[in-house]
């Protein structure tokens, strides 16, 4: 019998093509460093490169197509955004026009939108009369006689590039307390009136006690007191200090503290004071003491019911007009 070797050539091949995949591998894998890898480019469908879109405009890419931009330009012959003139031609429920069938422009017909889903494209269209605002759908447009700090206003209805110049020197959204605001953009002649907020926590749970939240000062004393809407009630007397009301004061409340205390009604009824144990430090970050006044403080600390349970206030703030 004659046995079957494999032949010499064949073997010779089968070294070849295994060296062949080899050497390939070899070759690929040493083009892949990071000296070879493609950079950023124009056809690499990301927005890169200081793109206006996906690969096109920017400083290296070519311009972008007007007609793809999502823009309204008028001045290159566009009827409406991205359609009409150059571009395709528009479609009659989206062209800026009111078209027949059409509750209002480009809305409330079969196949459009409603119209109040266009109150936020950045368009005029609907019954919107300026861009997004007015008409029945939208909210209405900023004005210099509406009441309300809007628009460009500096103050309510003033300031800005439309209304006339606010009385005083002040602006009522620059983030520092300037002219006759009673607090931080809020208050005085031209901002909004300053809420009456204060929060805590107890047992991980936070409170907002703005639900009846007020201060007011009765005699030398401060009072601040605060309900949330699940019936947790805070408050405090403060005694007005020997040098006068000033920024930055810290009191002490405790069992020695008196007539300065701090009380607190839990939801299941529970009432503790600084009276009865615990100690609560209340501070006092800014105070115009007077009514009409502001005051902005935190506090924490700890209180006792007569039973000597504890219960303890965390992160406690309040900023308030006072009556």
């Amino acid at each position: 019998m004659t046995s079957h070797q494999p032949s010499s050539s064949f073997a010779f091949r089968f070294v070849w093509a295994f060296a062949a995949v080899c050497l390939s591998a070899i070759s690929l894998t040493s083009c892949l460093n990071d000296d070879n890898l493609i950079g950023e480019n124009c056809y690499d469908e990301i927005l890169n490169n200081g793109e206006e879109l996906v690969d096109c405009g920017g400083p290296i890419c070519e311009p972008c197509d007007p007609c793809e931009n999502g823009e309204w330009n008028p001045l290159l012959g566009e009827q409406w955004v991205d359609c009409g003139g150059s571009c395709a031609p528009c479609d009659t429920d989206f062209n800026g026009v009111l078209d027949e069938g059409e509750s209002g422009i480009d809305c409330g017909c079969d196949g459009c939108p409603a119209c109040p889903e266009l109150c936020g494209d950045g368009l005029l269209n609907g019954y919107e009369q300026e861009v997004d605002c007015g008409g029945v759908d939208c909210d209405p447009c900023p004005s210099c006689t509406d009441g309300e700090l809007n628009g460009d206003e500096t103050g309510i209805d003033c300031g800005g590039n439309n209304c006339d110049p606010c009385e005083c020197l002040c602006d009522c959204t620059n983030g520092i307390q300037d002219g006759l605001e009673d607090y931080i953009d809020c208050g005085g002649p031209n901002c909004e009136p300053c809420a009456a907020e204060i929060s805590w926590s107890s047992f991980g749970i936070q409170y907002l006690g703005d639900a009846l939240a007020s201060a007011v000062i009765v005699g030398s004393n401060l009072q601040i007191q605060g309900t949330s809407l699940t019936g947790a009630q805070i408050g405090f007397v403060i005694a007005e200090p020997v040098d006068g009301w000033s920024n930055g004061v810290v009191v002490p409340l405790n069992p020695s503290s008196l007539p300065q205390a701090g009380a607190y009604t839990a939801t299941d009824g529970g009432s503790y004071t600084t009276l009865q144990g615990g100690n609560t430090t209340f501070q006092i970050n800014y105070i115009d003491p007077v009514s009409g006044g502001y005051v902005v403080g935190t506090f924490q600390g700890s209180m006792q019911d007569a039973l000597g349970n504890t219960i303890t206030v965390s992160g406690g703030q309040y900023a308030m007009p006072i009556d």
